[in-house]
């Protein structure tokens, strides 16, 4: 009996596109899956009738099954119906929403039909959707899964931050989130320990680093993969960037686009902030959290007061595979990228 199973740490089903006891064919869409960076769709893995379904919104983990596929139908006699059931108008008046509504409800594991619309016509909107969602004080869809993934980041993890200053010279930098991946990549070339993914009480280092960059967009918090910006010069790094970023706000990243992170780089710089401690992106054990180029008096070669450009870096790293002594080391080898650049 095929089972069909979810993606990523943890997701919930945000859509069913098959009804319990129906027949489907391989490769049909039956439902959609919402992990915490991307809406996945789920294709039917053999001929069958589905059956056991998980309910719309509630948390899947990682690799348990999220319907059933069996050879006959739980009621024989249904499957004989099931073509007529299936395009047979219902006695139920339809749900009135827009599309926009409906992919959003999607997206938050909301129920439209227990939703009053308050558009034309009793019309639900987005933001009844909105509105219902934050109703009981319990966070559901995309933003339930980042919470519940965010906690188990914490819990399962021995956090340790180091904090040190860059000098970036008297010159305003340019591309720095750029700038900062490369000089990571490069940095994590020497320092494997912290290049790559944990499975348990297992690390797996990386042979050739792929730095995820934190994106914010109005969904939450997404980190697509930058793969192998070490062999990248600086220029093609800030283009990439430039599309993953375009891409997440249209929501049109893929799964290929998070696969290969072996780190993470987040920039808070541009809000102003100068320090903070980032929590793990968890199958990784360190995240390199960049603050803001603040242009500070310091001392030049001759002893004389310049203008510099400062900033603080922020290495949060999982003390239970890596060490302080070598996190130092990664963050020093870090700053000499960056003023070497």
């Amino acid at each position: 009996m095929p089972v069909v199973t979810n993606l990523g740490d943890e997701a919930v089903v945000t859509a069913w596109f098959v009804d319990e006891g129906q027949a489907c064919t391989a490769g049909q869409l039956i439902a959609e899956i919402q992990a915490e960076k991307v809406a996945v769709d789920v294709l039917a893995s053999a001929d069958g009738f589905v059956g056991n379904r998980v309910a719309i919104g509630d948390p899947v983990p990682q690799g348990s099954p999220i319907c059933e596929i069996a050879d006959i139908a739980p009621d024989r006699s249904m499957a004989a119906v099931a073509p007529a059931v299936v395009s047979a108008a219902s006695d139920e008046p339809p749900i009135k929403a827009s599309p926009a509504a409906r992919r959003l409800a999607r997206e938050m594991g909301v129920d439209l039909s227990g939703i009053t619309g308050t558009g034309p016509d009793g019309r639900i909107t987005e933001q009844d959707i909105r509105s219902r969602s934050a109703s009981p004080g319990e966070l559901s869809g995309l933003r339930g899964v980042i919470a519940r993934n965010m906690r188990r980041s914490h819990s399962e993890t021995a956090p340790v931050t180091l904090f040190t200053t860059v000098d970036l010279g008297q010159g305003a930098p340019r591309n720095l989130t750029a700038r900062v991946v490369k000089a990571c990549a490069t940095a994590l070339a020497a320092h494997p320990e912290l290049s790559g993914t944990r499975d348990g009480d297992s690390f797996t280092s990386a042979p050739i680093a792929g730095v995820a960059v934190a994106i914010q967009t109005d969904e939450g918090l997404v980190a697509p993969v930058i793969k192998d910006p070490a062999s990248q010069p600086v220029e093609a790094l800030v283009e990439m960037i430039g599309v993953l970023a375009e891409r997440a706000s249209t929501r049109s990243l893929s799964m290929a686009d998070y696969e290969g992170g072996t780190f993470t780089v987040t920039n808070l710089g541009s809000l102003g902030v100068d320090g903070f401690t980032p929590i793990i992106n968890l199958p990784q054990v360190a995240i390199l959290g960049v603050g803001a180029a603040r242009r500070v008096p310091a001392f030049g070669p001759d002893g004389g007061v310049v203008a510099s450009h400062q900033m603080v870096l922020s290495l949060t790293f999982d003390h239970s595979f890596v060490d302080g002594y070598p996190a130092a080391e990664f963050l020093r080898d870090v700053v000499g990228e960056l003023r070497g650049a």
